[in-house]
Parts: structure tokens; C-alpha cells; sequence
């Protein structure tokens, strides 16, 4: 199920009818918190809340693009929260050439991956990892700077919670 946001419409308001916890569990049952930029980051509104369908991430996504063909575009920011068993750094060990090039990091006191020359940031926390699309270095650190459970129970600017066990390699329970 998709879930679009509105204007004038919450954030919690939109996760519910996506099929979201008021908590920010995904009606999955992972009880992973939703982690988000806020309604806006770098000047950028929260233009849509998405569900990933069977894949089981959430995603946020800020601004909107205009495409110029029919191959569309992708939009300015985005952050995706995923089950840890499905997407974790774990995933990125062979790097080139077998792999994405990778340069290992902490981020808010977690461990965290830089990809895509720096436009894509990974972060792994409790048993998720949250996705960073942000076109450049730059911009993923303020947007991983203002991340904040959808619950509040996670402030923007605090340390995130530290990676359950197995997280890292993807052997934590789905």
C-alpha cells in the first residue's frame, strides 16, 4: 500500500492510513521506529510518505522533481527505513570490484557508509538501516543530523541507538 501525504495532514495521520503504527511500527510487526528528517530538511518539504510494499521499508521523501522524458526522476531528498535482515552494511564487505565503493564512517554514534561519491548515506541503528538519498555529502550529513523517530521517542541531534546484534551482517530475525 501507498501512502501519499497531504497537505495540512500529519505525518502520524499519514502512516496510519499506510498501514503504519502510531509508534512508527510498520504494520509488519519489526517494531523498528520510523526515522525521518521532519516536515522539512535543506529547505525541502516532506512532499510524500511511501510504504515499500513486501520489501518492507518506509520511505520519506522531500521535494518533488520534474521530469523532462518519460524515464521520470527522482526526487531531491529521500529517506528509507529498512529491516535491518533485509539492507544492512553488511551487504557492501566485497566493495569494488566486486561491489559499490564504500567509505565506512559514524554518524550520529552509529556505524555508517558513504556511497555514491557521498550522495547516498547508510546508517545502521537498532535493527534498521536508514537510507540517505541526498545528491551530496553535504546534504546527507545535515539530513542525517535532523533525523527523528516519526514517535519523538528519538530527538534530531541525539545519538542514535546502537545496532541490535546481527544487524550489521544481516543475521538479526525478520
Amino acid at each position: 500500500m501507498t501512502a501519499w501525504l497531504l497537505a495540512g495532514t500529519s505525518v502520524s495521520a499519514v502512516l496510519l492510513a499506510g498501514g503504519v503504527s502510531a509508534g512508527g511500527a510498520p504494520a509488519h510487526g519489526l517494531g523498528l521506529p520510523l526515522l525521518f528528517a521532519g516536515e522539512s530538511v535543506d529547505e525541502l518539504p516532506l512532499t510524500r510518505v511511501l510504504r515499500g510494499g513486501d520489501a518492507g521499508y518506509v520511505s520519506f521523501v522531500y521535494g518533488d522533481c520534474e521530469a523532462t522524458d518519460d524515464a521520470g526522476c527522482a526526487p531531491p531528498m529521500e529517506v528509507q527505513v529498512w529491516p535491518a535482515c533485509r539492507r544492512h552494511l553488511g551487504l557492501y564487505e566485497q566493495g569494488p570490484p566486486f561491489g559499490p565503493a564504500v567509505e565506512r564512517a559514524a554518524v550520529r554514534g552509529v556505524p555508517a557508509a558513504f556511497l555514491d561519491d557521498g550522495a547516498r548515506l547508510e546508517l545502521q541503528t537498532g535493527r534498521s538501516t536508514v537510507v540517505v538519498f541526498a545528491g551530496s555529502r553535504g546534504r546527507a550529513l545535515r539530513i542525517a543530523a535532523a533525523l527523528r523517530s516519526a514517535d519523538g521517542s528519538i530527538p534530531a541531534g541525539v545519538a542514535l541507538p546502537v545496532p541490535d546484534q546481527g544487524a550489521l551482517e544481516g543475521s538479526a530475525p525478520c
